[in-house]
Order: structure tokens, then sequence, then C-alpha cells
């Protein structure tokens, strides 16, 4: 079978971490860490609405 023919995994789509990177993954100390500059008041409203969902 050619490559193109070959089943292949849905791009854009990402793996599963294995164990090892899960344990070095980083952790967020607070929300504060995801804070972005330079939102609009709109944006910033949409930002902190996901965050409390």
């Amino acid at each position: 079978m050619s490559d193109a023919a070959q089943p292949r995994e849905p791009a854009g789509l990402p793996r599963d971490l294995t164990e090892a990177e899960l344990e070095h993954a980083p952790v967020l100390e607070s929300v504060d860490d995801l804070l972005i500059e330079n939102l609009t008041d709109v944006e910033a409203d949409a930002f902190y609405a996901a965050l409390d969902a």
C-alpha cells in the first residue's frame, strides 16, 4: 500500500502525553500566569468568562 493510502492520525489533533511527559509538564501556580497583555475589554471579558466555565 502506498504512503498516500496509509491510514493516519488526524492532522491537528495532539497525542496524549506519556507518563514521563506528564510528570515533567509545567503546572500553573495561579490563573494570573495565563494573563495576556493588550486584550480589548471584550476579549478580556470573554477570556475571564471562559476561565469561569
